[in-house]
């Protein structure tokens, strides 16, 4: 029989660890109050995330079903964990447009498909969606402001890729152990479960963790000293973040924003690939239904405009010459 695992508050789990003895485990995760799915990229379908946000709902949906199979019951009822599927979208990538005009969250994304697991299908009452951030930052924010907080989750046990688990790690110790207006703490315990990077390539997850040890390294030297309090954290997305800032806003979308993100390798872990590339210049199958581009519409018609002058030149050819006409 193996012996039960408690990890230390605050400590990183990895997902092949876990796994290796997830029975040593079950007790640790029938404890959590919630589990914090972070997004991560612009989703591949409404039912899709890209595939390594894909890793995180499979474990999640794994780590699920084990609980349930460990049939802890509390007042005649199975207690589970509820998992709050995380962010709006992303600040480095065009969001995904429905036909309906519409974004489609990443959060939407990762609960349809937790929600429709092959697998370990989730029960509705169990899944959330947080759909105001766009960054780990207001991940975590709304997360606790929104969720937790009200709630009254304090045992949280937050869940992405290994590329973003220590930068992730930084910035929800920091947010949710800020002091509230009272100068009260939320005594909240954290822990951190590291999933394999899986459907990036190596070139790709080694720009993303330069770039991941860079906020990191920030939140830690600068952001969290400056900022400790919660409503602090507010005052910067609030003045300084350029998607929380409404002069920033404003700036953005008169043309004047940065562009952020112009690594292609960088971009390759927000959702951004060669095949979704092609997809969203040519053709979109979105709902179940087929949305073409300007651009192929054009090339289309463009093409027909050029048969037409050659038909046409074609058929005057024809008449003009005396050895082709009727007798």
């Amino acid at each position: 029989m193996s012996a039960h695992v408690q990890p230390q508050q605050g400590s990183i789990i990895d997902e092949d660890d876990l796994f290796k003895d997830p029975a040593s485990y079950t007790s640790f995760l029938d404890s959590l109050d919630a589990i914090l799915l972070l997004g991560g990229g612009v989703p591949l379908s409404p039912n899709e995330p890209p595939v390594y946000v894909q890793r995180r709902c499979d474990v999640v949906a794994q780590l699920l079903n084990m609980v349930k199979q460990s049939v802890n019951m509390h007042d005649g009822v199975m207690k589970l964990p509820s998992v709050v599927c995380l962010s709006a979208g992303t600040a480095h990538l065009p969001q995904f447009i429905t036909l309906d005009g519409l974004p489609l969250w990443e959060a939407t994304a990762s609960a349809a498909y937790l929600l429709n697991h092959p697998q370990y299908p989730l029960q509705e009452e169990l899944v959330f969606v947080e759909t105001t951030s766009y960054d780990t930052i207001s991940n975590a924010f709304f997360a606790r402001t929104s969720f937790t907080d009200v709630t009254g989750w304090r045992r949280l046990l937050v869940v992405t890729n290994e590329f973003h688990i220590h930068r992730s790690k930084a910035i929800f110790d920091w947010i949710f152990h800020t002091t509230t207006p009272d100068g009260s703490t939320a005594n909240y315990e954290l822990y951190y479960l590291s999933c394999n990077n899986i459907g990036l390539a190596d070139d790709a997850v080694e720009a993303r963790r330069a770039h991941e040890a860079r906020g990191e390294s920030n939140v830690k030297t600068k952001l969290a000293p400056k900022y400790p309090t919660l409503e602090g954290v507010w005052t910067f997305l609030t003045t300084h973040h350029d998607f929380y800032s409404a002069s920033k806003l404003a700036k953005r979308d008169a043309g004047d924003g940065n562009d952020v993100g112009k690594d292609s390798l960088l971009k390759l872990s927000y959702g951004k690939s060669d095949s979704s590339r092609l997809k969203q210049s040519v053709i979109q199958f979105r709902e179940g239904r087929v949305l073409i581009s300007l651009d192929i519409v054009a090339a289309t018609a463009l093409l027909f405009l050029v048969v037409g002058i050659f038909v046409a030149v074609t058929k005057s050819s024809r008449g003009s010459h005396p050895s082709l006409k009727a007798n």
